[in-house]
């Protein structure tokens, strides 16, 4: 099997004994890092939205390529498992029920989603720094949803794009 046919099984297979995982989870952030700090987990089931800790905000690697741990386990070649986290099994509700500002979007409501490559420029010091930053929006019936994605913490543009197609059971339409 290739690594997409992996994970779609690996997916399955969750539904199948009624588990719901965290497969894939981005960065969000707004203002430099300063303000609106958000993860975005995309489950079998769901997209949930979660505020980050205050200390988090500063030492969030974030995952390789936004591949969370037991997918990312299940595909990569070098099992190393000393490198990867203990915390591997995350309990959506437990997610949901640390911060009131949480909330989830649930796969079938969405109606448009729509990742955006994008440049911003900002002058941080003398001689100046491109910050890169990639946009997603998520429509459904009743809301629009707005994240900046930063580069440095979710892989780049094609790795989103590519292992969001293959765990998203709505299409990912991309715009550059």
């Amino acid at each position: 099997m290739n690594d997409s046919e992996k994970l779609l099984a690996f997916i399955e297979w969750c539904k199948k004994k009624e588990m719901e995982e965290i497969i894939v989870r981005l960065s969000s952030e707004t203002k430099g890092g300063w303000g609106n700090n958000l993860f975005l987990d995309f489950t079998t089931t769901r997209m949930i939205v979660s505020k980050k800790s205050f200390l988090r905000k500063f030492v969030d690697m974030g995952y390789i390529a936004g591949m969370a741990q037991l997918p990312y386990m299940l595909l990569s070649e070098k099992k190393d498992l000393s490198k990867i986290k203990k915390q591997s099994i995350i309990n959506p509700a437990d997610i949901l029920k640390d911060n009131s500002s949480n909330y989830s979007i649930w796969y079938s409501d969405i109606q448009e989603f729509v990742i955006r490559k994008g440049v911003e420029t900002k002058v941080t010091n003398m001689l100046g720094t491109m910050i890169q930053s990639n946009f997603l929006t998520v429509k459904t019936m009743a809301n629009k949803y707005h994240f900046k994605l930063p580069v440095n913490k979710n892989g780049n543009f094609e790795q989103i794009i590519y292992w969001l197609t293959v765990v998203l059971p709505v299409s990912v339409s991309t715009t550059e």
